[in-house]
């Protein structure tokens, strides 16, 4: 069979794998995967191991070109020249970068504000305007802290009076014996 594109013989072991196939391996479309034989028995027995990733298929070629597969390789020898990249390289590509939230007095002037119109009906609800804004990235988190440290000044919590609950007198006979008990 030929190949539609470039009009080459396809090979008979291609055509095998794929039997669907019109293209040749050099017009194919398909990123070629990385496939490499492991030998994980003493003797002959072979797994085959395919790797899509491209960084990762990169990072083996190189180890793959210094010395033997198998076992007992020298990939590990062979890896100690060849610097690993770091996980953040591998992803670089990938990383969307996000943008910094820019701050500005105007904004948290304004949601202070807001917040101070509704501190006499509803506190909590003042509170929750407050963190809505930090939440949505319109004050930062200092800004935050000042406008509830401000609510707080102005409507402070009614402290709670606590009862101090009076204890029962208490046998002298017993205190003696708690006193001087040995273990």
């Amino acid at each position: 069979m030929q190949c539609s594109k470039c009009q080459a013989k396809i090979p008979a072991a291609r055509l095998r794998a794929l039997p669907n196939t019109k293209t040749c391996v050099e017009c194919s479309n398909v990123e070629r995967n990385y496939v490499r034989t492991i030998i994980s028995g003493k003797t002959t027995y072979s797994e085959w191991e395919v790797i899509k990733n491209k960084d990762t298929k990169e990072y083996l070629q190189k180890l793959d070109s210094k010395g033997r597969q198998g076992f007992g390789s020298m990939l590990y020898r062979a890896s100690k020249s060849i610097p690993e990249p770091k996980a953040s390289e591998l992803t670089k590509n990938t990383r969307v970068a996000r943008k910094l939230p820019e701050y500005s007095e105007e904004v948290y002037q304004g949601v202070l504000k807001e917040a101070l119109d509704w501190i006499d009906t509803d506190k909590q609800y003042a509170i929750d305007k407050i963190e809505k804004a930090y939440k949505n990235e319109m004050i930062s988190g200092i800004n935050r802290r000042y406008a509830i440290e401000i609510i707080e000044k102005l409507k402070p919590e009614p402290k709670k009076i606590e009862k101090k609950v009076e204890q029962e007198a208490v046998d002298d006979e017993i205190m003696h014996a708690f006193r001087n008990w040995r273990m």
